[in-house]
């Protein structure tokens, strides 16, 4: 069958190719449609719908496909976590998650005869979402489904990338849908098609790391056992423990480990379950209502190089962590956000092509974070485990109350910094708090899809700089939207840059000339200024000066 070839608009007859102009053939401005699309998200799990949702909200109209030939069913990764809520408030989708979620503020860790051994909470945490919002992944991804559907984005079910190869200044993708095939190109590619990456592969780049000992179960289930609510918990054994966190419905996501001598393929019933749950936690839970059940195994892995400037490997394509930790699937929606605002505004013209290196700096930090939280929880329990062993009693050191917070902060993913990335800065007095390459604190207060620069007192320059850098920048007065200086770590006054993503991009204590430079030659680094209005900007100061 011949093939069918789709172009893109750099290979149209007539217009610029991709290396006159990387990325559109005309500068779009903030708020206007954006140019035909040039961005193939490959999958349409959560790290792919999402990021195809954040470029739409940017500007951008990518094309998303996946080689399923319809929506899965499965409950999978359930919990997302404070910090990826903000993330979807900020998105503007954060109603329909809390609507079908259910909210999860404490866990538990017990040991044999159901003994207490730590009990640990989210209050406190600093985040306007003090619980992490828990429902099954299918309705996570329906959610998202939903949402790009009312903005005209229909997924491509049952259509596999089969190869993706480099062309002078594209990609050049081979697709299989219903037997046909078809070319295509594109200007960037985001795979975000899980362990088995076909992006990943085309980019000779491998998950390296260590796959955790021993087998799981997981399932979608029903029990008897009471419990409190809206809480979580770990239950550990002297042969191994259950994992048990609450879903919609009065149903259960539990995980549970396997005997080492079992190696049958086909998958437990509800009886082979139950029994089996019983035994390792010593009590009888009452299963019942099974409804999904899968075999797995956990894995700490990433890839060395997140991106190639052309392709950006998202979710479990770049990371794979102990699903102990329940930050997998959180992980996957802060690689979407990250990507998604830097290559929305490289292709509307409104940043330079050297933005995208920083996709798999500051994510390779973050994530890398992400797998040593999940390693920690996943040590920690198997340590539990190793505890009870021949009777013994498991106990955790005591903590303090900062200790406690400190804690669920970083289970939170409330911690994650971009410090050590190129797009992170600071001008004048190092001060104590939030501090660059931070999340600032009071980010659900900015809306928009643009940068913020938040004013503490006085700063010279800012007509200067509100016409220079135009829509891409917005100015605000601290006092008029009630910020706190210190809150927002500049405790004697100065002015921040906040990012599109709710990071602190760069910091000038105190706002003066010098700082305030540092501030404008830090957006140069990436950003495109609006040359005609920094020109009448300069011309309306010198003519100000002179009536003077």
């Amino acid at each position: 069958m011949p093939a069918t070839v789709t172009t893109l608009p750099s290979e149209r007859a007539n217009e610029p190719s991709s290396e006159e102009m990387p990325c559109c053939s005309v500068r779009v401005k903030m708020g206007e449609s954006a140019p035909a699309p040039t961005v193939l998200i490959v999958g349409a799990g959560p790290a792919g719908l999402f990021a195809a949702c954040e470029l739409l909200r940017h500007g951008v109209k990518p094309r998303i496909v996946e080689r399923r030939l319809a929506p899965h069913g499965e409950t999978r990764g359930t919990a997302l976590q404070p910090a990826v809520l903000e993330i979807l408030d900020r998105a503007g989708l954060i109603e329909p998650f809390l609507r079908a979620g259910v909210r999860v503020r404490h866990i538990q860790l017990l040991g044999p005869g159901l003994q207490e051994i730590l009990k640990s909470s989210f209050e406190d945490v600093g985040c306007t979402y003090e619980f992490q919002c828990s429902l099954p992944q299918c309705r996570t991804e329906a959610i998202l489904r939903e949402h790009l559907k009312r903005l005209g984005l229909e997924i491509e079910f049952g259509t596999n990338v089969t190869s993706i190869e480099d062309v002078p200044a594209d990609l050049r993708m081979t697709l299989e849908t219903d037997g046909r095939t078809e070319l295509v190109t594109a200007a960037y590619v985001l795979g975000a098609g899980g362990g088995h990456s076909i992006t990943r592969h085309s980019m000779q780049e491998h998950l390296a790391g260590e796959t955790y000992d021993g087998r799981y179960v997981v399932a979608d289930v029903k029990f008897r056992l009471p419990c409190p609510p809206e809480c979580g918990r770990v239950i550990v054994g002297s042969t191994g423990f259950g994992l048990f966190s609450p879903l919609p419905d009065d149903r259960w996501l539990i995980f549970v480990n396997r005997d080492e001598a079992d190696k049958r393929r086909e998958l437990p019933t509800a009886a082979d379950l139950s029994a089996l749950l019983n035994a390792r936690i010593g009590v009888d839970v009452g299963l019942s209502d099974l409804r999904w059940v899968s075999y797995f195994k956990m894995h700490k892995r990433d890839v060395e190089r997140m991106s190639d400037w052309r392709r950006f490997l998202l979710g479990d394509a770049a990371h794979l962590s102990s699903q102990l930790g329940g930050e997998g699937i959180n992980a996957a929606f802060m690689d979407a956000a990250d990507i998604a605002w830097k290559l929305a505004l490289v292709i509307l013209g409104a940043a330079q092509p050297s933005l995208l290196d920083s996709y798999a700096i500051e994510r390779g930090l973050a994530d890398h974070h992400v797998l040593e939280v999940s390693d920690e929880v996943h040590s920690l329990v198997m340590e539990l485990v190793a505890m009870c062993d021949g009777g013994g009693a498991p106990t955790l050191p005591p903590r303090d109350p900062a200790q406690n917070v400190a804690a669920a902060r970083r289970r939170s993913m409330l911690d994650v910094s971009y410090a050590g990335s190129a797009l992170v800065g600071q001008a004048g007095a190092v001060v104590e708090g939030p501090s660059p390459g931070d999340r600032f604190p009071a980010c659900l207060s900015l809306s928009g899809t643009c940068h913020h620069l938040i004013v503490f007192g006085e700063a010279p320059r800012l007509d200067y700089l509100r016409a220079r850098w135009d829509k891409l920048v917005s100015i605000v007065d601290a006092s008029s939207a009630h910020f706190d200086a210190t809150k927002a770590g500049v405790p004697n006054g100065g002015a921040i840059l906040i990012r599109p993503d709710g990071f602190i991009g760069f910091r000038a204590t105190p706002a003066n000339e010098t700082t305030m430079d540092a501030m404008d030659a830090h957006l140069t680094t990436y950003l495109v200024p609006n040359v005609g209005a920094e020109r009448r900007a300069v011309i309306n100061c010198s003519r100000s000066a002179d009536s003077d």
